[in-house]
């Protein structure tokens, strides 16, 4: 995990050297301006990677559930907030990508559907191979 905590650690220098103020809680990723492209539904297994305000790092399966080349939906137990930078590992084809929380709704007690922004469009990042 020391790989995946570096990645968070990266993107919180950089945005220290960009004169963003560095916090516990990993702020927000600066994204374009973009066209709205419609989520597809989609069944694809991720792990989730982040670190909470003045908290150890942590990861949970997750499983999204809808997707586009610009972000995803998926279901969290571990409370995340909005402007916080996640990592994510698509289980499937192992591809990674960092992403910023644009929103969090609570489903239950134990849950929230968390929505989260990439930093550039990557349509490959929910793609899973063909079964055959």
């Amino acid at each position: 995990m020391s790989r995946i905590y570096d990645a968070l650690k990266n993107a919180q220098n950089q945005r220290s050297k960009s004169g963003f103020p560095e916090r516990d809680v990993l702020g927000v990723i600066e994204l374009p301006e973009r066209p709205a492209e419609p989520r597809v539904a989609l069944e694809v297994k991720l792990t989730v990677y982040g670190r909470a305000a003045g908290e150890s790092p942590f990861y949970e399966n997750a499983k999204a559930l809808s997707g586009n080349s610009f972000g995803g939906l998926f279901l969290l137990a571990v409370p995340v907030i909005e402007g916080q930078d996640l990592f994510l590992t698509n289980s499937q084809t192992l591809k990674e990508q960092i992403c910023r929380v644009v929103s969090v709704r609570v489903q239950d007690a134990q849950t929230s559907e968390v929505s989260v922004e990439f930093p550039l469009p990557n349509p490959e990042f929910w793609k899973v191979p063909d079964s055959e």
